[in-house]
């Protein structure tokens, strides 16, 4: 199944700003929404994985097609798109303890995997080590560190995740850690820009027309797929409409919502 994985900021802006600028006041403009792209983003993400959930569900019961027609499949391809890799070097220097703290990737939604990282070089290329166990919860953690059996070791080290990410034994200074991320945005050609948020960036305005030209180079477009272009214009209404106080664009959103 093929996935498109962008959707134009200059149609979702267009769309928006024709929805609430009926009375050509121009209500809607570039700064305007850029301020709740980035949140409208995030919602319609968080809906994608309720559904992914849900189709999880269907699966448990038996409920899911399977083979070429099964929706989890779909998603599973649909979120892999939002896979993701990144080598940390160990944060000990700036500690206050003798520990290893490693920082966690800006965009980061959920830890997939952790390695410790044997490689020598301090470029990019991934030296994959021994697999960490990842514990969430501190007492764990300090059980298994108690445990003549399950003690952390260099061949079998346990990462502990909260603020940061801990790694014992504290001999480990560089991990890969596998993870999906959030969603950022996209270049014009589709590359993921992890360090910039959707925006919608004017290059000039005509002083006479008021004509606008689009500005291709320093817009980001939103990392989300095609296919979830009514659920990204849905809540931007949703959100314009309280913006802008106009119960109509509120409605419109609602009514929408409750047809999807």
């Amino acid at each position: 199944m093929y996935i498109c994985f962008m959707i134009s900021v200059v149609k979702v802006f267009n769309t928006i700003r024709d929805l609430c600028n009926e009375d050509q006041r121009g209500f809607v403009t570039p700064e305007v929404f850029n301020s709740f792209a980035e949140v409208a983003q995030e919602s319609v993400f968080n809906t994608m994985k309720d559904e992914y959930l849900g189709t999880v569900r269907l699966r448990r019961s038996n409920a899911d097609l399977g083979g070429v027609d099964s929706r989890g499949s779909d998603y599973k391809e649909m979120f892999s798109e939002y896979l993701a890799e990144a080598k940390i070097v160990s944060d000990t220097a700036t500690s206050d303890y003798d520990r290893s703290f490693f920082s966690k990737p800006s965009d980061l939604d959920k830890i997939v995997s952790i390695d410790r990282d044997d490689s020598t070089s301090s470029d990019n290329d991934y030296g994959y080590g021994s697999p960490c166990e990842i514990v969430y919860d501190p007492e764990k953690l300090s059980s298994i560190s108690r445990s003549n059996l399950s003690a952390p070791t260099s061949q079998y080290p346990v990462a502990l995740i909260g603020k940061k990410i801990e790694v014992l034994p504290d001999d480990v200074s560089k991990i890969n850690v596998r993870y999906y991320r959030r969603p950022t945005s996209r270049t014009v050609g589709g590359e993921v820009d992890t360090f910039s948020k959707p925006r919608y960036v004017i290059k000039a305005t005509n002083s006479g027309t008021g004509l606008t030209l689009f500005d291709t180079v320093n817009s980001r477009h939103f990392d989300l797929p095609l296919e979830y272009y009514d659920e990204l214009i849905l809540e931007l209404a949703g959100m314009m409409g309280v913006r802008l106080r106009d119960g109509v664009i509120t409605a419109y959103s609602v009514q929408q919502q409750a047809q999807a």
